[in-house]
C-alpha cells in the first residue's frame, strides 16, 4: 500500500525512478544509490519507494554493496499509471 503523502504522478520523481529501473532488462534491472542520486537528485525518493516498499535494495552477485530494484508492487504502479496516463 503506497502512503498517503506520497505522490507517485508522471512528473515526480518517485515515477521517473520507477521508470527508469523497470524500462532495464530484468536480468540486469538495478541502479546503485549512487548513481540514482546522480541522475535525479533527490536522495528522499528513494527512501520513499524503499519505505512504501516499491523499490527494494539487493546484493550484487559477488561483491560488496547493493543496487536498487522495482517490485512487484513498484512494476504494477508504473504499468496502471502508463497506462492510465495520470
Amino acid at each position: 500500500m503506497i502512503p498517503p503523502n506520497l505522490v507517485v504522478d508522471p512528473d515526480s520523481t518517485h515515477f521517473k525512478i520507477l521508470a527508469r529501473l523497470c524500462a532495464m532488462p530484468r536480468p540486469v534491472r538495478g541502479i546503485s544509490r549512487a548513481m540514482l542520486n546522480r541522475a535525479f537528485s533527490d536522495p528522499r525518493a528513494i527512501d520513499e519507494l524503499a519505505r512504501a516498499r516499491l523499490i527494494r535494495q539487493r546484493g550484487w552477485h559477488d561483491g560488496p554493496g547493493g543496487i536498487w530494484v522495482p517490485t512487484e508492487a513498484g512494476e504494477a504502479l508504473l504499468e496502471t499509471l502508463s497506462k492510465s496516463g495520470n
